[in-house]
């Protein structure tokens, strides 16, 4: 039997469709299965990767824009550095890469050219079996999948999806644990808010921060431009990942690496820091009493694995809407609106809190899930069935 690796492969484009993958390849490695994690930002054209950093702040500042741009097809293929990805499917060839978790669409074009290289080389014409996951971290395709739909409708064919929960079926299949710490009940917890907009910092959340603070919430607010920090409320926090961290580069050890973060303190120097386990956000979120948040691909899996109810502000696209939608239909959460008119009840979050460590009693990992399906063993190893 043959060590082989299990290539993960993650998006910058928000950190829902990053750092699970961060995630489930720290846990893959603490069973000695060998992994890495690619980005798919990498293989993009110099100009198009700064095009994508203008983006994020353009997004930040305005959220309508941002949900214009949800509403635009587009061919990402038109953006790819085919002769970096040309390059990566060599050396994917000579080692014999087999396993593969994409958690973006657009992934789907360079594994399209893998598996044609494969056939291309074999002498007898024949594919090699692939074992790929399309992981889906949202309820309903979000862009990457929408996009990649239109231009090939039968996309998924040669792959497997997997869907961590689904809105069309309101089934929760799987779920990504975040950390190995036990769940905190929720009336052992600190009387605080976490109040974020995202990886890209999106959203409606700035607006809903002075109508908290006016009726005395004590929030963690994360911030996402340093000038947001400078004149803190008592009773508030500020965190923020590092300004100069890219997803898509990678960090000292030469690997894709989870945010750099730290808390924001008046006249202190930050001290940016990440873990390989986790974000460094989780901690903070896993003793609040709630999440107030868009209900993106990343809410929802700290949501889960801590048990920390999700107050939804406005989604960003048709698929966090849907995401929205399932949070609310299973108890998980609830809209800022319905909130607000129910006095801002903390018996609510009690309710939604209670619900979400029943879910999690009964739902697998995906990191178990994988190991069953892809025949992986806690040696580095794996065996293909035949």
């Amino acid at each position: 039997m043959k060590q082989t690796l299990v290539t993960i492969l993650c998006s910058g484009f928000g950190l829902g469709f990053y750092n699970p993958g961060l995630i489930v390849s720290y846990q893959l490695r603490q069973k000695q299965i060998a992994t890495e994690v690619l980005v798919f930002e990498s293989f993009v054209q110099q100009d198009k990767q700064d095009k994508i950093l203008d983006s994020k702040k353009a997004y930040h500042d305005n959220f309508a824009l941002a949900l214009v741009a949800t509403k635009i097809p587009k061919d990402i293929r038109d953006s790819i550095d085919f002769e970096q990805v040309d390059q990566l499917l060599e050396a994917w060839t000579k080692e014999g890469r087999r396993d593969f978790i994409a958690l973006s669409g657009h992934w789907v074009y360079i594994l399209d050219l893998y598996r044609a290289k494969l056939k291309e080389g074999s002498k007898d014409n024949s594919e090699h079996v692939l074992q790929v996951d399309l992981l889906y971290v949202d309820s309903d395709l979000s862009p990457s999948w929408k996009g990649l739909r239109k231009f090939n409708p039968l996309y998924n064919e040669p792959y497997n999806d997997v869907w961590l929960y689904q809105a069309s079926s309101g089934i929760i299949a799987c779920f990504i644990p975040v950390g190995e710490d036990a769940v905190i009940p929720l009336s052992d917890r600190h009387h605080r808010y976490v109040i974020h907009g995202g990886g890209w910092g999106m959203g409606t959340y700035q607006g809903k921060i002075p109508e908290l603070q006016e009726l005395g919430f004590k929030l963690d607010i994360v911030a996402y431009e340093r000038e947001e920090t400078l004149d803190p409320r008592s009773g508030d926090r500020y965190f923020m990942n590092a300004p100069s961290w890219t997803a898509w580069r990678k960090g000292p050890k030469g690997e894709h690496d989870l945010p750099l973060f730290a808390e924001i303190k008046p006249m202190e120097q930050p001290k940016y820091a990440n873990l390989e386990s986790h974000h460094g956000l989780y901690d903070v979120i896993r003793q609040a009493k709630a999440i107030i948040s868009k209900p993106g691909a990343g809410t929802l899996m700290d949501s889960l694995a801590s048990a920390t109810p999700v107050i939804m502000l406005e989604p960003f696209g048709s698929h966090e809407k849907r995401n929205a939608e399932l949070w609310a239909l299973k108890g998980f959460g609830i809209s800022y609106e319905d909130w607000k008119q129910s006095g801002f009840s903390e018996e609510i979050l009690h309710e939604l809190h209670y619900n979400l460590i029943q879910q999690r009693s009964i739902t697998p990992s995906y990191t178990e899930v994988l190991i069953q399906a892809h025949h992986l063993q806690e040696q580095g190893r794996i065996v293909h069935a035949d």
